[in-house]
């Protein structure tokens, strides 16, 4: 047992995690702090680290996985690609292929950079010692059949004897040689001659669109590899504009005609039936028996210093590097997510990489594509091991992979042990697992004894001290080991509370109604495994009781606080016991309005308005028009009587600037009250809070006091007159409240896909109202509503799914929650598609390929006729109005009769004339002034990304949360679409790019469009 010292932590948990491997380079100038790092033994020679740091100058995390492996028989390396070089596909679904090719795969991560349109790698691809792409001038890494490998520039030149010769003047012959420009690459007008091979794309052509010469050839012998010949026979010599499709046995010479004539012209005088040669030189000897090799866009490290002018920018990165003794190092540092690692730059890769020991490196992908998966000791397919910067893995050009053979030897090897939580609260417990392991790194079955040299070990479960301490799990057998360390830790740096998993400082819980909450502990910027059992609770204030797992049970109005401690370290709640849930007293969510406001009174009148931009919460306000009489006043009467446990009406307001003050009318039943809401000396949308008198009231109406002017007439009479005599204001989210509480927080909803009950569940909670009834919470399926089961009491639902099948489409579940203020929340849950085909030609690969396939199920998006959705086309604004009248279900007929204002009327095509009727009606479209003055459509034009989130916001109903706009260019959103953005920013609806940015003036692409309608359903 050892008792930790906080200036020597660091030491002490290096030493208790180290393995044979060595664990020297964790500690990174680099990167930051040391906090954690692990080392496993995959395979023969080959380790997974897995890394995590403290970076001062971001104050948060960085993540780094890496593979160092020293090369040797029994592990080598491989690189694969899709079904073609074009067919970009996942890490996962790549291992899964060579898994079922035999292969054990140790280890694998993402590869060159390529090109996200056509999913073409840039640089070399290289498979079974056969050139499948050219390397384009960039850099790349070469493996040998023995593991080893080569980092650099291959400058790989391929040639091609045209088989036929040419005389000169002087009747002397010369053969006609010409190298080309690239191996299955995009064809520019100027570049050259080109090869391509049946696997180039999925359409098995060149791909070409211009007009050029084209050789059709048949393979006779070789492959196209390094000083390895391939030849060919001429089967044809074409002049062509449209792409040549090329069979499995053949392959085709191809130039642009805009190319210069001894490129075109050699082409053209090939003679059908003659026999073409191609060979393959690279700038060095050391590529010739490359068997595998990948292109890299970036070299990071030449003898062994950082190669200078690398772009900037943190984010998540992937790489290799090579040690003197020829040990490779694949390395991955995650990005973009707080909490979890912030990324690094290319110059912090290389740094770090030199600190590993590399004195060569280069940069492959990064960014979302940054993926690394291993197959663990104790398993026996391949998992991710990083966290994707976009929640899931990208489909990605191509790979690398370790892998070795899958056969068992049924010979014990060692143990893997490992812990469930390597970090513990002390006292917390822990689950150990056991795999026994073959000679080759098989797991396998056999007996063993486990023991721990501290705590107590129940079966695999290992309850950890009350005190400070390293406890060390062995499993053992016939001499046959294997061990892990879990670290108890007595005092954590601090505690903090969550509540429906969320933190918390404050919580408002209704008498009754019972709040459960949970304590986490955190240590040197790291989460500890913390068992409910090792926190100690308690409450004060006389307003309820808490249990020692932390369930809180309102029983009396009024403040206290929630303690919980651990460790001599503790942190406080401040609790509200709520007498009651706040009361709606008017939404205006319905056009009848006389339910609670009468035509009584004079001077004033109320009608429901709709248009978004006069609509604060929901979809519908109040709009009150009204006419100073000659007392300079206006009154609107109203009927609704307040609990005398209610002190606050709570409501919003738009003002006219008029200066005119408005008041509200109460009664007890024997005075009459006006209280001053506000002086209407603004425009826009104001909260206001107006103390009600205390007892029993009933709100008997509003009224507007006009600003008098005093004068003179001619007779020399003093005179009264009000300027603002006539005007117009909404008022909108009227609700009675108590103690001063101002709702403005939307209500938490959680949702979950339980798959072997192909339900979904969850909870809904508001923070003020506690649990909200029925009533207020929606839940719809694939945009339409469904039914489902709700407990009133504990806000638990449970949404059933139809199904399941053997296969079915794409589903998406959303629960939407408005409590009495208005506020809205939200949660939706994605189930993947299973075993159907996209339902276009063109999004196989594509990142927003579910999107598209969902809108097309949905009726919302048809795509074209040649059966294409073009997702990366800009959508014109007569496209985006049918795509949105779709998704918003309405009908023609109710809109056949509007009359449109555009000059360009008749440019409306045809089939989007209904829908641009209907979103003009709905005040969703408008249309903009020309330099004429007269108002346009503009039916072909694009939409700017700012002018779609304005339009696609406006269909949504006002009350969801906002949030700050922290795009790198915030400044230049427009002020019209700022509102529309934040909120369905903190929807998770629209989002920005990779670097940071929004783009508002960016034309917004179908695919782009696709996604944003799928995540509003």
């Amino acid at each position: 047992m050892k008792k930790f010292l906080r200036r020597t932590l660091s030491l002490c948990l290096a030493s208790a995690l180290a393995c044979s491997l060595g664990v020297g380079a964790a500690a990174s100038e680099a990167l930051g702090e040391d906090l954690l790092f692990q080392d496993k033994l995959l395979n023969e020679q080959t380790q997974l680290s897995t890394n995590v740091f403290w970076s001062t100058s971001y104050s948060d995390l960085r993540t780094e996985n890496l593979i160092t492996y020293t090369p040797n028989e029994s592990v080598t390396p491989v690189v694969t690609y899709g079904s073609v070089l074009t067919a970009c596909n996942t890490i996962s679904s790549a291992a899964k292929t060579l898994e079922s090719q035999g292969y054990r795969v140790v280890a694998g991560m993402n590869g060159d950079f390529y090109n996200f349109g056509t999913g073409l790698p840039i640089g070399l691809v290289m498979t079974e010692g056969q050139i499948r792409g050219s390397d384009g001038g960039y850099y790349a890494i070469g493996f040998r059949t023995d593991g080893t490998a080569v980092l650099g520039k291959p400058t790989i030149k391929v040639s091609a004897d045209l088989g036929y010769a040419v005389a000169d003047d002087s009747g002397y012959t010369t053969q006609v040689v010409r190298q080309l420009v690239g191996v299955n690459k995009a064809r520019v007008s100027t570049g050259g001659i080109y090869l391509y091979t049946y696997d180039f794309n999925a359409k098995h052509t060149t791909g070409t669109t211009e007009a050029g010469v084209d050789v059709l050839c048949t393979i006779q012998e070789g492959t196209l590899g390094l000083n390895e010949p391939l030849v060919v026979t001429v089967d044809e010599v074409r002049e062509t504009s449209a792409a040549t499709p090329i069979g499995e046995n053949q392959v085709v010479l191809s130039a642009n005609a805009q190319s210069n004539s001894y490129y075109v012209d050699a082409l053209r005088k090939i003679p059908v039936g003659s026999t073409i040669t191609f060979t393959a030189t690279a700038s060095s000897e050391e590529w010739n028996d490359v068997e595998y090799a990948l292109g890299a866009l970036y070299s990071l490290v030449e003898n062994g210093a950082v190669v200078s002018g690398l772009p900037s920018g943190t984010d998540p990165r992937t790489a290799v590097g090579q040690k003197a003794d020829g040990t490779l190092v694949f390395y991955t540092v995650d990005g973009r997510k707080s909490g979890h690692s912030i990324g690094a730059s290319m110059t912090q890769v290389a740094q770090r990489l030199i600190e590993l020991g590399c004195v060569t490196a280069l940069c492959l992908d990064g960014g979302g594509s940054t993926t690394m998966t291993v197959t663990q000791p104790d398993a026996t397919t391949a998992k991710t091991v990083n966290t994707p910067s976009g929640g899931s893995e990208r489909s990605v050009s191509n790979q690398v992979f370790l892998v070795a053979t899958s056969e068992p030897s049924d010979e014990l090897s060692h143990f893997y042990v490992q812990a469930d939580n390597q970090y513990v609260l002390a006292g917390s417990k822990v689950h150990i697992s056991v795999s026994a392991v073959d000679t080759n790194y098989i797991p396998m079955d056999s007996d063993f004894e486990l023991s721990a040299d501290d705590g107590e070990l129940d079966g695999d479960v290992l309850t950890t001290p009350n005190y400070a301490c390293d406890v060390t799990v062995t499993a053992e057998r016939r001499g046959k080991s294997g061990s892990t360390t879990v670290h108890a830790i007595e005092t954590p740096d601090s505690i903090s509370v969550q509540n429906g998993g969320s933190a918390v400082t404050s919580i408002s819980v209704a008498p009754g109604s019972s709040a459960t909450l949970t304590a986490s502990a955190m240590y040197r910027h790291l989460p500890l495994k913390a068992d409910p059992e090792a926190f100690t609770w308690s409450v004060s204030g006389d307003i309820g009781t808490i249990s020692s797992t932390g369930v809180f049970t309102a029983t009396t109005p009024g403040s206290g606080t929630i303690t919980v401690s651990a460790g001599g370290k503790s942190t406080t709640v401040q609790v509200t016991v709520s007498k009651i849930a706040l009361s709606t007293l008017e939404d205006f969510e319905v056009s009848d309005l006389y339910t609670k406001f009468t035509d009584m009174g004079s001077g004033m009148s109320m009608t429901q308005a709709t248009d978004a931009d006069h609509v604060r919460m929901g979809r519908g306000s109040g709009r009150i028009d009204y006419t100073l009489q000659g007392d300079g006043t206006a009154t609107l009467g109203a009927y609704k009587t307040f609990s005398s446990a209610y002190s606050t009406l709570n409501f919003w307001v738009y003002g006219d600037g008029s200066g005119n003050t408005l008041s509200i009318l109460t009664s007890d039943g024997s005075e009459e009250m006006e209280t001053q809401a506000a002086v209407l000396d603004f425009t826009g949308w104001r909260q206001l809070s107006v103390q009600l008198p205390t007892g029993t009231v009933t709100l008997t109406g509003l009224r507007l006091t006009g600003v008098p002017q005093y004068g003179t007439d001619e007779m020399g009479w003093e005179t009264v007159t009000y300027p603002n005599s006539t005007g117009a204001i909404y008022v909108d989210q009227m609700v009675a409240s108590y103690n001063g509480i101002v709702d403005t927080t939307v209500p938490a909803v959680t949702a979950s896909l339980v798959s072997d009950g192909w339900k979904v569940t969850g909870t809904i909670l508001d923070d003020t109202d506690g649990v909200l009834p029925k009533s207020s919470v929606s839940v719809s399926y694939n945009g339409a509503p469904m039914d489902f089961d709700y407990n009133a009491s504990t806000g638990k639902f449970t949404v059933f799914l139809p199904g399941p099948g053997e296969t079915h489409e794409a589903m998406r579940v959303t629960v939407t929650a408005r409590d009495a203020s208005g506020n809205i929340g939200r949660a939706s849950v994605d189930v993947e598609a299973l075993g159907v085909d996209h339902k276009f030609t063109d999004i196989d690969g594509y990142w927003g390929a579910t999107y598209a396939d969902f809108l097309y199920n949905a009726g919302i998006t048809t795509g074209y006729d040649d059966g294409t959705f073009r997702p990366n086309q800009n959508i014109s604004r007569a496209q985006f109005s049918v795509m949105l009248y779709r998704y918003l279900g309405l009908d023609a007929e109710d809109y056949s009769g509007t009359s449109l204002p555009f000059a360009d009327l008749a440019s409306i095509p045809a089939y989007a004339l209904p829908a641009v009727q209907a979103l003009y009606s709905e005040g969703i479209v408008n249309g903009t002034t020309g330099a004429d003055g007269q108002l346009y459509f503009n039916p072909g034009a694009s939409l700017t990304r700012a002018q779609a989130a304005t339009m696609i916001g406006r269909t949504q109903e006002k009350g969801y949360a906002t949030v700050e706009l922290t795009f790198t260019d915030a400044a230049s959103i427009p002020g019209y679409a700022a509102y529309y953005i934040q909120t369905m920013a903190a929807q998770g609806v629209i989002g920005g790019y990779a670097d940071g940015s929004f783009r508002p003036s960016a034309n917004i692409t179908r695919g782009q469009m696709a996604k944003i309608l799928y995540n509003l359903m």
